[in-house]
């Protein structure tokens, strides 16, 4: 079939506009934000074993070389998960080869001694990390079961955190969680103190025990752990709990943590 000039001027443009949209998906994605780098550790820096138990070695030496102390005397507080990036590089010593984004997979251990919380930071290979040079602050806390009337039938909602800052803030959680809890104004003294309430995997009974704040950026963990009367029965049942809080800062945020 011989092609007439109009079928041969519809085959050009197509190819015409096929040829654009590739340039502008060209340069579309051009200036897209880079893949950040996933550093993993050398094979020399990999330790063999658990990694909480390397890494809390090495965070005890570290504060027996800083403070002059028997590595011992420390208490391990909190050991999680964490990734460092170049915007949230934590006291972890990043490699001088990664410049641009990047993510380490790693480790975050907190730890105390005589009243001060230190942070050691490190890798998932758990042979390189450091103990940071800033501290956390404790802030004093106590459990609030007898300013909070906790309704069993309460749904449990983890994602949470209830902040009770002032008279106003009571008669307006009394309204819209009547079905939660319910709070006396009488019983708080406010504003030296913070009401802070939220759900938690542990029981029987958990205690409120204390309280920690970041200097880097004011968020506060409220250390919470069963008594041992009760350690036989121990269990992962949600409990509501209330704690009041020496305010902090305005804008700080809270997190209850259960302590093994």
């Amino acid at each position: 079939m011989k092609k007439t000039p109009h079928r041969r001027y519809a085959i050009a443009l197509f190819v015409v506009l096929v040829a654009l949209l590739t340039v502008a998906c060209e340069d579309f994605y051009s200036d897209s934000p880079p893949t950040p780098d996933i550093a993993q550790p050398t094979p020399a820096n990999v330790q063999v074993g658990e990694p909480e138990a390397i890494i809390e070695s090495a965070a005890r030496e570290a504060m027996a070389a800083s403070l002059q102390i028997d590595a011992s005397a420390p208490r391990k507080i909190l050991f999680e998960h964490e990734t460092w990036t170049d915007r949230n590089p934590g006291c972890y010593p990043t490699p001088e080869s990664l410049t641009g984004a990047y993510l380490i997979p790693g480790y975050r251990l907190l730890m105390q001694h005589e009243g001060v919380f230190y942070e050691y930071n490190a890798d998932q290979g758990a042979g390189t990390g450091a103990l940071c040079e800033s501290t956390f602050q404790i802030v004093p806390a106590e459990p609030a079961h007898t300013t909070v009337t906790i309704s069993n039938s309460a749904t449990p909602d983890y994602e949470i955190v209830h902040i009770i800052r002032s008279e106003e803030d009571v008669a307006e959680f009394n309204s819209s969680f009547s079905d939660t809890a319910l709070i006396g104004v009488d019983e708080i003294e406010f504003p030296e103190e913070v009401l802070v309430g939220g759900w938690i995997n542990a029981s029987p009974n958990p205690q409120v025990t204390r309280a920690y704040k970041s200097e880097q950026d004011g968020h506060v963990i409220i250390e919470v752990l069963i008594p041992e009367e009760f350690e036989e029965e121990a269990g992962e049942n949600p409990t509501q709990i209330w704690a009041l809080v020496d305010t902090t800062e305005p804008n700080s945020t809270y997190e209850f943590v259960v302590v093994r």
